[in-house]
């Protein structure tokens, strides 16, 4: 690879994690009236692959096979410009191992069979979202589960919160990483 080739790489992670910095740090106002439901994003990359889905991702249309063993990266994020109170991943306990920890203020709660991983906002300091950056390996032979997606705003003055739900079907096998269409 040349070192020109390097240097771009390494500015648009640069790029990329100043904009994270950016986006987990901004205070916002809660509005008088918020309508608008939450968005999220999930980025998964690895064993080859690198997928991006969000709010608008069609997740009845679809499975993702992940390969079993396969390390893979992912970033998930939850946002609003009235304020998150809340973004959740949960996931099946014995089906996905974490590589890396979880970092504070992400706080993460097993109750047997699913985890889930969760961000809660502050009424009195509120933010426009927070960003996950993790390592994960899938567990499991042949297994179906899902990836549950939940983040909540403050719903505004009213408190009459807006809840976007999503929820990606896995498979987890001795397979190629891939999107199968149904």
């Amino acid at each position: 690879m040349k070192n020109k080739d390097k240097f771009s790489i390494l500015r648009v992670i640069t790029l990329f994690l100043m904009a994270a910095m950016l986006f987990q740090a901004c205070d916002t106002e809660i509005p008088d009236v918020d309508t608008e439901p939450p968005t999220f994003r999930f980025q998964i990359q690895g064993d080859g692959f690198d997928q991006t889905f969000d709010q608008d991702t069609d997740f009845d249309s679809f499975q993702l096979n992940l390969r079993e063993d396969a390390r893979y990266n992912i970033t998930f994020s939850g946002a609003d410009l009235g304020g998150v109170k809340h973004i959740q991943w949960q996931y099946a306990t014995d089906y996905v191992e974490f590589e890396t920890s979880i970092p504070s203020p992400w706080t993460i709660r097993s109750s047997g069979l699913s985890t889930s991983i969760n961000w809660y906002g502050n009424r009195s300091n509120p933010q426009t979202g927070m960003i996950l950056t993790a390592s994960i390996r899938p567990n499991g032979e042949n297994i179906s589960h899902a990836f549950n997606f939940m983040v909540k705003d403050f719903g505004g003055a009213s408190a009459m919160e807006n809840t976007l739900f999503k929820s990606l079907n896995i498979y987890s096998g001795n397979h190629n990483t891939e999107i199968i269409r149904f």
